[in-house]
């Protein structure tokens, strides 16, 4: 991979800070604005030296700052870039619209990547970077000419080391001048250069050197990057798919899958193939991935479970379709609008991309592929390189978001605009308050949901987690399809409340199990003695805060042989409960673990106890 290329030259250390919110540029309080944006940057990493304030383009107030780390210098510009700087009131004035450019924090990384004090070159707009020099092989630049001196005296002195093409008379700082000289041929420029370096002419000494000119730009190569081919690797693991998902990614297939039909004869087996897409490289050769929806969500399933309990060497690899994840989007697994985050509003987050690649163009592909991709147009590979780990970067914040802000909360559905992330932490402080809130923007074309019965979109959802998990079965019961708000501070309105589900499908509706051991029965059978074939036990009080799942198992393989264990999972969050069931291989070795585990007096049993 190569190195990040970003808009600015050196280091990338310093940052420009511009849009300050209007009570820190107030006269009476302008004297502290350098200590305001210090507080403020130094939340995201150390800085070297106080922020300098001086006037930008414009006549703007601007503060130059520089971060110890260049890590840190990012990291602040993704995080506070375009905050929106009103206060409540301001909001409120503006009937919660959306703010203007100039109502928001500006953060970019600064060109002059010198130290604070020293003044940034340019404005907001990054230049492009410039491209690489070469010798010109037929021109050379001489001076200083004689005073008095033209272009024909120029013409008289070079003339005898071959046909001249062009001539053009510069000023320099100095107060003197110089000269271009292009000629016909390469070789009389090195000549002139030989002859005329060094030489005394009127009392001063000529300096000659060969001119640059900038190198040829390269062709424009197109590389595609599926969104499937994005590296994930900081997923802590995968993301529970929809029920209603279908489409598998498969890598690294066999050469006899090299057709749309070797592919449906190879995975035929597991259920019928709606659709196969096999993917191609730069140069249209196949590249053994592909796209396989299966007719339901258990045919995928049980493909992609062959795939990878397969230990052969070199055998495929598969995983549940990030393309359909993301254009599905707030339907999907991850309950995010997914393009939304990876392209940003008005795809301003891909212009970011592309500026830190370096590469000409990047942009989003759906309409005339069957699924979601980028197309990158650079002169290098590595350019296309760098759009990949960046892109892959962005896929790693979705699947970071969805882990700590959508897996295990509360969905709430209905509210209108003028709601805030203060309006949801109003509405839920009778159950305890919030530990978390994300706003979520859904799609345009967004069908209903079956779990919001009558209540229409907003256009917007919200994901929260309360302080207090115990109150969160009341808050469903209490704000489901029901009028809150004061009317004051937070309008009145009906809204949809139900916990996220990881069983579900697209719709809203979802799948609950129910072990029959878990059944609470008002009155139990008599106890039947275990049969000599019987080798499965039922456990509660599973110590999974103190044990890992390889301790539980090892526990367990004290007993003897283990042949499966398997964790009961909670419905909403997915993480294992304290209950599940451990299969050993002899009747024997369960026996053995039963008696262990099975109070001599019942009535001095602890609750809490392994059983």
């Amino acid at each position: 991979m190569s190195a990040a290329v970003g808009p600015a030259s050196g280091s990338g250390k310093a940052v420009i800070a511009q849009n300050f919110p209007s009570a820190w540029v107030a006269p009476a309080v302008l004297e502290v604005l350098p200590q305001k944006v210090q507080s403020l940057l130094q939340r995201l990493g150390p800085l070297e030296g106080p922020p300098v304030i001086s006037q930008g383009a414009g006549g703007l107030l601007q503060a130059l700052a520089r971060f110890q780390n260049a890590s840190d210098a990012r990291a602040a510009v993704q995080t506070l870039h375009g905050f929106d700087m009103r206060s409540a009131a301001e909001k409120q004035a503006a009937n919660n619209q959306a703010p203007q450019p100039s109502e928001c924090f500006s953060l970019r990384i600064a060109e002059d990547s010198g130290a604070p004090g020293t003044a940034p070159s340019g404005g907001a707009t990054s230049k492009p970077p410039a491209r690489k020099r070469k010798l010109k092989p037929n021109g050379i630049f001489l001076w200083p000419l004689p005073e008095g001196w033209a272009e024909k005296d120029v013409m008289l002195l070079v003339s005898p080391y071959g046909s001249i093409a062009r001539t053009m008379i510069k000023g320099l700082a100095s107060g003197q001048k110089g000269v271009l000289i292009d000629f016909v041929k390469d070789s009389a420029a090195s000549a002139a250069l030989t002859a005329l370096n060094g030489l005394s002419l009127m009392g001063a000494q000529l300096r000659c050197v060969m001119q640059e000119e900038p190198e040829p730009a390269k062709p424009l190569q197109v590389h595609v990057i599926a969104i499937d081919q994005l590296s994930a690797c900081s997923v802590p693991r995968e993301v529970e798919p929809k029920l209603d998902d279908r489409q598998i990614f498969v890598n690294d297939l066999p050469p006899k899958a090299s057709t749309e039909e070797g592919v449906k004869f190879l995975l035929g087996n597991f259920g019928e193939v709606d659709e196969v897409e096999l993917l191609r490289d730069a140069q249209q050769q196949l590249n053994g991935k592909a796209y396989v929806r299966f007719k339901s969500h258990s045919e995928a399933q049980k493909a992609l479970e062959a795939i990878r309990g397969s230990s052969a060497e070199g055998a495929s690899k598969a995983s549940w379709s990030e393309s359909e994840r993301a254009v599905k989007g707030t339907r999907g697994a991850y309950g995010l609008n997914v393009l939304r985050h990876l392209c940003g509003e008005e795809d301003a987050k891909l212009q970011e991309l592309r500026k830190a690649a370096g590469v000409s163009s990047l942009t989003l592909q759906t309409g005339t592929v069957k699924h979601v991709q980028f197309l990158a147009r650079c002169e290098d590979l590595s350019q296309a390189e760098e759009c990949w780990k960046l892109l892959s970067a962005e896929l790693a914040r979705v699947h970071a978001t969805y882990a700590s802000e959508v897996r295990g909360s509360l969905v709430l559905r209905g509210f209108p605009a003028s709601w805030s992330e203060k309006g949801l932490k109003f509405v839920f402080a009778p159950f305890g308050g919030l530990s978390s809130v994300t706003i979520e923007e859904e799609e345009k074309d967004a069908k209903p949901l079956t779990t919001s019965g009558e209540v229409a979109s907003s256009g917007r959802l919200a994901y929260v987690k309360l302080r207090n998990s115990q109150a969160t079965e009341k808050a469903v019961a209490n704000l489901n399809q029901t009028k809150v708000g004061d009317g004051d501070l937070v309008e009145e309105c009906i809204v949809a409340c139900h916990r996220w589900h990881t069983g579900g499908w697209s719709d809203g509706t979802f799948q609950v199990s129910i072990f029959i051991d878990q059944l609470a029965l008002s009155r139990r059978p008599a106890e039947v003695g275990p049969g000599p074939e019987d080798r499965e036990l039922y456990v509660r009080n599973l110590p999974l805060h103190d044990m890992t799942r390889q301790q539980l198992q090892e526990y367990f393989e004290g007993f003897g042989e283990v042949d499966d264990l398997h964790l009961i999972l909670d419905t909403f969050s997915a993480e294992p409960t304290n209950e599940g069931y451990v299969r050993f291989k002899h009747n024997r070795d369960a026996q053995r673990c039963i008696e262990a585990l099975t109070p001599s007096d019942p009535e001095e049993a602890d609750p809490t106890d392994l059983a």
